[in-house]
């Protein structure tokens, strides 16, 4: 909260606690009869709401003041995380040296294989079997399930 908005909220209030007062004059100077304390009563009410109205200003160029504020506060905020972002990056790439290989898994296929593939394309020497397997939490081979049987599932 700013100057100007604190100075708006208190003078607004102020000046329609003053037009209250006065207001009250006027009701009680109607009930009396006395058209002079009426309207000086009246004129001392336009006056204070007009203050206010200024003070209502003030206090709205303060709050678009504080909001711009604010704006600007978030987009140095999210300049300065973004550039972190950049720098951090920038870190992590110079770590990682591009003569250096990553840690990667790789597969060499021996000589013998290779030929032994070329000789036989279809046939890989790895068995293939045609049963389904199903394995255990532990990661264990299970027992397959037997032939016909029937397997419901119900939510």
């Amino acid at each position: 909260m700013n100057v100007q908005m604190m100075e708006g909220l208190v003078g607004a209030s102020t000046n329609i606690g003053l037009s209250d007062v006065s207001m009250g004059i006027y009701q009680q100077a109607s009930a009396e009869g006395n058209t002079e304390k009426m309207k000086r009563a009246l004129e001392y009410t336009g006056k204070c709401t007009e203050k206010a109205a200024e003070y209502q200003e003030k206090l709205d160029k303060g709050m678009k003041t504080e909001a711009e504020e604010q704006q600007e506060k978030a987009k140095l905020e999210r300049d300065a995380a973004i550039e972190k972002c950049r720098e951090d990056r920038e870190k992590l790439n110079d770590r990682t040296e591009p003569d250096q290989p990553r840690e990667t898994d790789t597969l060499q296929i021996s000589e013998e294989s290779r030929k032994n593939l070329e000789a036989n394309p279809d046939d890989t020497g790895i068995p293939v079997d045609m049963n389904p397997v199903i394995y255990t939490e532990s990661g264990q081979i299970a027992a397959s399930p037997e032939s016909g049987s029937n397997v419901s599932f119900s939510a």
